[in-house]
């Protein structure tokens, strides 16, 4: 494992190496203390107190590579280990670390915001734990079955998630619909309503619009994009089949149909039976 540090701005480096073989994946800086930074990756964590003049192994407990590692902002002694393993946390600055579950993560992040909310992405989607390890629950809904490599976060905004050979997705903290009241756009229908698992959408433009025609379930996550183009003037008519982006069936519950065109948005609830 090896690290490389710059003091002024990335114009030169200097490099220490912290063991003989074996790949360094993830660094966190201790956001209290810049001297202080850990290293994960193969064969494990690797902590320095001096900013990198020495090195010492941190990785009591922890049983396979770190790929990532995320720190609680608001108690720097409380840090997150993802690997295939599952997630490790310490309570202790890398004294010793225990196992909260999760299994082949590639990729967390903790929210600045909640400190206690830790997401975790891997080879089986994305988690979420709101209590800091104790359980993790499966937010996976929108994604295609595919490896999530990374994660970012913007607090209170979005979830960023990135994908080894799909693309960049992103949840919504907060609903991005909700019903209102028609103006320009004219009517927006949704039938029928509830549904068995085919639903037809109309509406109407007055201009021709940047139109985006979607699905969303009831959290604010993404189902299905039904249009994402430029559309003239006049009368509209779309099927969606009950299906998600990786086309598979979604269960029954409740939905919004959201579109957004001439600088409005508005939305339709349903609810989908099965």
């Amino acid at each position: 494992m090896v690290v490389s540090k710059s003091t002024n701005g990335g114009n030169t480096w200097s490099r220490y190496t912290l063991t003989s073989a074996g790949y360094t994946f993830a660094l966190v800086v201790d956001p209290s203390n810049s001297n202080i930074v850990y290293a994960g990756g193969s064969p494990g964590v690797y902590k320095t107190t001096n900013g990198g003049s020495s090195w010492s192994l941190a990785s009591t407990g922890i049983s396979d590579t770190v790929f990532d590692l995320g720190v609680d902002p608001q108690n720097t002694s409380v840090l997150y280990a993802g690997t295939p393993s599952g997630v490790f946390k310490t309570t202790n600055g890398g004294a010793s670390w225990s196992n909260t579950g999760c299994t082949g993560i590639r990729a967390l992040v903790v929210d600045p915001d909640d400190p206690n909310k830790i997401y975790a992405g891997g080879d089986d989607g994305v988690y979420v734990t709101t209590n800091g390890g104790s359980n993790w629950t499966d937010m996976s809904d929108g994604l295609p079955s595919t490896v999530v490599t990374s994660l970012g976060i913007n607090p209170g905004q979005y979830l960023f998630c990135g994908t080894e050979d799909a693309a960049m997705f992103r949840w919504p903290f907060t609903p991005l619909v909700g019903e209102g009241v028609e103006r320009r756009l004219g009517i927006l229908k949704v039938t029928p309503n509830p549904t068995t698992g085919r639903i037809t959408i109309q509406y109407q433009l007055g201009n021709e619009s940047q139109v985006d025609l979607a699905i969303y379930d009831a959290q604010g996550r993404l189902i299905s994009r039904l249009v994402s183009k430029i559309q003239g003037p006049g009368s509209y008519s779309h099927s969606w089949h009950g299906l998600g982006v990786n086309g598979k069936v979604v269960p029954a519950g409740v939905y919004f149909c959201r579109l957004s065109a001439e600088e409005e948005v508005f939305a339709r609830k349903f609810v989908l039976l099965r």
